[in-house]
């Protein structure tokens, strides 16, 4: 019996060092959102920042994309948001008024009741249409209905 237990130690012992020697070489297992968001970005066409689109409130402000720019999944949306608990909603609709997707989003503000920036990726499957909307806007918390909405209107590649 004495022997089975030193041969059992052995066989664990050249499997931890087998393992020891290739974890190295294993790529990582998991990554970071923002750095799966960089890979994708580096295969997006390069849209321009520019002037704001802001809310008739002036709540929200959307710097990307621009009116009229030609986007594909993943689109990245950035501007910045003063917003009940810093969350949006934001919603792509094709030119026949269907909804492509919806997601919400989070401004990250220092202070409760000052702006906070966004950076959010939109990931959609091919669209039919060659034009659309992408709308952002905050739900009330008094009423629940859709408020400080900001409309831009975009292009499909």
């Amino acid at each position: 019996m004495n022997k089975y237990i030193w041969i059992t130690i052995i066989v664990i012992i050249f499997i931890l060092t087998l393992a020891w020697k290739q974890a190295p070489n294993e790529p990582p297992v998991e990554r970071l959102p923002e750095q799966i968001a960089d890979d994708i970005l580096q295969d997006s066409p390069v849209i321009e920042e520019g002037e704001p689109v802001i809310s008739e409130s002036g709540n929200i402000k959307v710097t990307r994309p621009q009116p009229d720019n030609k986007v594909e999944s993943p689109m990245l949306v950035k501007g910045e948001a003063k917003v009940f608990e810093g969350t949006f909603q934001m919603r792509l609709k094709d030119s026949d008024g269907s909804i492509i997707v919806e997601k919400f989003g989070t401004a990250k503000a220092e202070e409760v009741g000052e702006f906070g920036s966004f950076g959010e990726l939109l990931l959609f499957d091919e669209v039919s249409t060659e034009t659309g909307a992408l709308e952002l806007f905050s739900i009330s918390a008094f009423d629940g209905s859709e408020q400080d909405l900001v409309s831009i209107p975009i292009k499909f590649n």
